[in-house]
């Protein structure tokens, strides 16, 4: 048997592994001969005898230690790949920071210097008005949900473009004028509920659209500051909230890759809040909760107000969302199903609004959905409530 030295092999591990191999090279003289011969000594067997088992008794007595060193070293290589884990994780953090500290930055940036322009276009299309002083116990609630403007389609069933957008738009302010005459309503409040726009979220609306996504927000923020001046002049005060849909976000694609919160809708709500800041009777509310979801308290009543896209129009969506809210309120208002509808669950008021649109789209002509064009106003008042329901036709 041929013995050589392992290349950077030092005597101490030569000495170690010849002699554990004992066995294979015979008696302990043998060992000392091929050890001697690799290393150039000149000693006998019991040196390297004795060294060999001093060294196994050593380890022998020290192997759970060295066992417990062995897990130390592992929970420090643990540690270190938690370490770069953490350092990436931080480095990712850092970078989405300062993605949203420039997002921000930009955002202020766009306020600034378009927000002072509002102001003044809006202060010489929406001047102030004189708020009449009305004497009443009744309110009304009034629903502003799915314009889809920029949506355009002429077909056998029906026909919509901005034109008659706002034509319906006029006709729902006359409506709206006669339920106040009829029940002297002092306070409208207005719930925009989402989907102002008919967006870019699938191939087939941009192709029936009529103008992109920039050209809709300019046209529904000025229909909706229109609105808002109208109602302005009869109402002793306007209060107004804002819910986003689904039709303003802001990627085309699936719903589920687009941030929570980014939707073109609270873009329109913040222009037409600048637009018509000169008419004091008008009153925006702040969404603090969350931009799908805007409260109202309307003669000490709390009306829930929703699109609909994450919610459903049913005691099992009712349920989670009130369990989720922790408040029960008198009244949730949806839109997005095109379509007026009133209920009740558990007794909270339901109520569900129309659409601008109507029927005529390829959308509604496939799927076989027919429905006028059509909005819904509650009077509420001082002491019953939700008095009574008008389902608007806007044809």
């Amino acid at each position: 048997m041929i013995f050589e030295r392992l290349n950077g092999e030092s005597d101490e591990e030569l000495i170690y592994r010849i002699c554990g191999l004992k066995d294979e090279i015979g008696t302990w003289s043998d060992v000392a001969d091929v050890i001697n011969e690799l290393t150039g000594n000149d000693y006998g067997e019991s040196t390297y005898r004795k060294k060999y088992q001093a060294f196994c008794r050593m380890f022998e007595s020290n192997r759970n230690k060295l066992q417990d060193t062995s897990k130390y070293v592992e929970n420090i290589d643990d540690k270190i790949r938690e370490l770069e884990r953490t350092k990436i994780k931080m480095r990712d953090e850092r970078r989405a920071w300062n993605k949203q500290n420039y997002s921000d930055a930009r955002w202020q940036e766009f306020t600034e210097i378009f927000g002072e322009q509002f102001e003044d276009v809006g202060s010489k299309i929406f001047p102030k008005t004189v708020a009449p002083v009305i004497d009443s116990d009744n309110d009304l609630f009034i629903m502003l949900s799915d314009m889809h403007i920029g949506q355009s389609f002429d077909s056998y069933f029906g026909k919509y473009n901005v034109d008659i957008a706002f034509e319906r738009l006029q006709k729902y302010v006359s409506e709206i004028f006669t339920i106040q005459k009829r029940h002297n309503a002092k306070i409208a409040y207005v719930s925009i509920q989402g989907d102002l726009i008919s967006g870019v979220i699938h191939k087939t609306l941009m192709i029936s659209n009529d103008t992109d996504s920039i050209g809709q927000i300019k046209i529904a923020s000025e229909y909706i500051s229109w609105f808002l001046h109208q109602l302005s002049q009869r109402f002793e005060k306007v209060v107004v909230a804002n819910v986003v849909g689904n039709h303003s976000r802001v990627n085309f694609g699936e719903k589920s890759d687009t941030p929570h919160n980014e939707r073109l809708d609270s873009l329109i709500y913040w222009i037409v809040e600048k637009l018509i800041s000169d008419v004091d009777n008008v009153t925006f509310l702040p969404n603090n909760i969350d931009s799908g979801i805007s409260k109202m308290i309307i003669r000490n009543r709390t009306f829930i107000n929703v699109h609909g896209d994450y919610d459903t129009f049913d005691k099992m969506g009712v349920g989670k969302f009130v369990t989720m809210f922790g408040e029960i309120p008198y009244a949730m208002t949806f839109g997005h199903m095109h379509i007026n509808e009133v209920s009740n669950i558990n007794g909270i008021k339901i109520i569900r609004g129309g659409n601008f649109a109507g029927t005529g789209c390829d959308y509604t002509i496939e799927k076989r959905l027919s429905g006028e064009p059509e909005q819904i106003v509650c009077v509420v008042n001082e002491n019953k409530g939700i008095e009574c329901y008008y389902s608007v036709s806007l044809v």
